[in-house]
């Protein structure tokens, strides 16, 4: 099991869990997952003092988390 802040390993057994419908293990693909989903949601805004920041859009991140756990629960209990 990992500890806080690491990225958990993406074994088989994990996937299987998470395919049967076990929360842990689905919630354990969503943390291995997850700084490819803050890239892929993340925008740059200019704040009131010019500086450019770095923002993460948390709607589009949750509908990227909804998809990829649909297809865990639909597609890749296909290839399991």
């Amino acid at each position: 099991m990992s500890t806080m802040g690491e990225i958990p390993e993406l074994t088989y057994e994990l996937i299987q869990k998470a395919t049967n419908g076990d929360p842990a293990a689905l919630e354990m693909i969503l943390k291995h997952y997850e700084p490819y989903h803050n890239a892929l949601s993340a925008y740059e805004t200019v704040d009131a003092n010019g500086r450019v920041r770095c923002e993460i859009d948390e709607d589009i991140k949750a509908q990227i988390q909804q998809r990829l756990v649909y297809a865990i629960q639909h597609k890749w209990r296909k290839l399991i």
